[in-house]
């Protein structure tokens, strides 16, 4: 893919993470790896309403000028990538079920089908800052260098990484799907045990 390719793909999936109810009006962010550097959202931009102006580029392996542009998660994309050399594409959602379980489990295991089959677990993080923190990127870094696509940052949101924004988003679409069927089975088991 070209650099106009990667900006069309970014553009489209902030347009369906806001379709689909993954983001409020101005949440999330969206990076690609394009060698050494990424193309990230700039801060403070509309996730379903995105033009080519609403993204930068930038080096993954030093800081520029420029940096302040990106949204603020930047640490967090770079450090992922730094770390993660298989990793090509970041999308980073606020999901409201997943993000609300994200409370209460270290880890979160789908009960589902397809969340079995494209998540199979899901790792939450607890750090002390967990927006823009050197704390959050590293720890997120870890997670998925221990294989995990997809974590849960308790108080915050989520980051699915992949190949591509689709791989992505299939993990981000999933988490959701899953994390309603447990907080919905979960509900009615609670509901059938008071009779």
């Amino acid at each position: 893919m070209n650099k106009q390719e990667f900006i069309k793909d970014i553009i489209f999936y902030g347009r369906v993470l806001y379709e689909m109810g993954l983001v409020s009006s101005h949440g999330g962010n969206i990076s690609v790896r394009i060698d050494d550097n990424l193309i990230i959202t700039k801060t403070g931009r509309m996730a379903g309403f995105l033009k080519e102006e609403d993204l930068v580029e930038l080096p993954i392996f030093e800081k520029t000028e420029k940096d302040k542009e990106a949204s603020i998660e930047l640490i967090v994309h770079r450090e992922i990538y730094k770390k993660n050399p298989q990793i090509n594409a970041i999308l980073h959602a606020h999901p409201i079920y997943a993000t609300t379980l994200g409370y209460f489990l270290e880890e979160f295991i789908p009960i589902d089908i397809e969340g079995e089959l494209f998540l199979k677990k899901v790792a939450v993080v607890n750090v002390s800052k967990p927006s823009a923190s050197e704390e959050l990127a590293k720890s997120l870094a870890d997670v998925f260098n221990k294989g995990y696509n997809i974590a849960i940052v308790r108080n915050h949101g989520s980051f699915s990484v992949g190949k591509n924004l689709n791989e992505a988003l299939k993990y981000t679409s999933a988490l959701e799907n899953s994390a309603k069927i447990y907080y919905l089975k979960q509900s009615f088991d609670k509901r059938d045990s008071l009779g």
